[in-house]
Formats: structure tokens, sequence, C-alpha cells
């Protein structure tokens, strides 16, 4: 069985550069990944730190009301090691040919910009990345090797993982996941183990 390589695992797919043509073809790459909810986030940090679900929704909620308000007050805000919030500013007509005449009810407000310290833009820029391209798929569900690779991938990054870490990594219902789980450890040859702390069942890889 060839070795496991270390670090993380992103997915892509190739596609034609919309406007080329057959003739004189371009191509780019698209990450193909899914997304991780706020609460499946909220339960992961709960799960592996010791910041309580309660205090993860009072910190969120308390940032939704104070970046915008200090936006709108003038200030870029920044959060040392993460990166500045700004707010972007725009003319409501693109096609605008005299500076002289834009007053300020050509303005508007376009939303919120982020720019990333170096430092925390550096973790992933400098992360190790083994690319993997894989053809995108929208209906086709997911395979049980699928699992295993990502899965043990994710267990060597961060440890065990519980029924909710599946529904946000693949995107299933949480009975969906829960039969993936039951898979996963069934019978004397499986490849992870279950293990009950609290009223939260985690799972691991065997061997690592």
């Amino acid at each position: 069985m060839p070795k496991i390589k270390e670090g993380y695992r992103i997915a892509y797919d190739v596609y034609q550069t919309p406007g080329s043509t057959e003739e004189e073809a371009t191509y780019h790459v698209r990450r193909i990944s899914m997304t991780m909810s706020s609460r499946f986030l909220r339960d992961h940090i709960e799960e592996n730190t010791i910041i309580s679900a309660g205090l993860y929704e009072l910190l969120m909620e308390t940032l939704k009301k104070e970046i915008p308000e200090q936006l709108l007050h003038g200030r870029d805000l920044h959060i040392e090691g993460l990166g500045t919030f700004y707010l972007k500013i725009g003319l409501k007509q693109k096609s605008v040919t005299k500076p002289s005449a834009i007053t300020a009810n050509d303005l508007q407000i376009e939303g919120i910009g982020f720019k990333p310290d170096r430092e925390f833009n550096d973790t992933v820029r400098q992360a190790v990345v083994h690319f993997v391209r894989e053809e995108q798929r929208h209906s086709e569900e997911v395979t049980m090797a699928d699992i295993i690779v990502r899965l043990t991938d994710y267990c060597r990054q961060h440890g065990p993982f519980t029924v909710r870490t599946l529904c946000a990594l693949f995107g299933l219902t949480k009975y969906k996941a829960s039969r993936v789980a039951n898979q996963l450890v069934a019978g004397p040859a499986a490849k992870f183990t279950r293990q009950r702390e609290g009223n939260t069942y985690f799972y691991r890889r065997v061997g690592i």
C-alpha cells in the first residue's frame, strides 16, 4: 500500500476558459470544495479547544455588530495577526468621463473588503499541500474510498473527528453521516475506531 503523503490535500478540476475557442482554447483550474457552516465551525471549535459554543456565539455576534459599526464611522479595522477590514466605495455609474462632475450623490457603498496580514496569508501559502485532480461532481455521492482517504488526511492534521465533522466535510445529513460512521468502524479489519467521551463519540484512524 503506498505511503500517504504528509500535508493537506486540495482537490481541483480543469475547465476551458469562457470565450476561448476550441481551436485556440485556454484553460484554468478551480478548487473543489465544500462549505463549512458557522454551526459546524462552532461545534468543531468547542470539541477541539476550551472555547464553549456560548462564548463562540457571543464573540461572533459582537464582531458582526462592531465591524460594520466601525467601518461606517470611517475607520478601517485591523485585527493583528488576522488582517484589515475596510469599506469599499464606488460610483453608481461606471462610465463617468469628467472627474469634476462627480459628487457625493454619485457614490455608493459596495461592501466590506478584507486584506489578510502577511503572516496569516502565509499560513496557507507556505503549507505543505498536495493537489489532486478530481472531476467536479454535483449529483454523484462521494465514495467510501474517498471518505477514508480524506478522513485519514484529516486525522493526521487534526486528530479524532465526530459525526458533525463528517457532515461538514462531505455535506452529509446527520443521519447519513451516522451511517457512514458506523460503516467505518464495522468489522475486524475496520480502519477506524470509536470511543465515547461524555455524550460524544470520537472516531480515530487506526495507527495514527
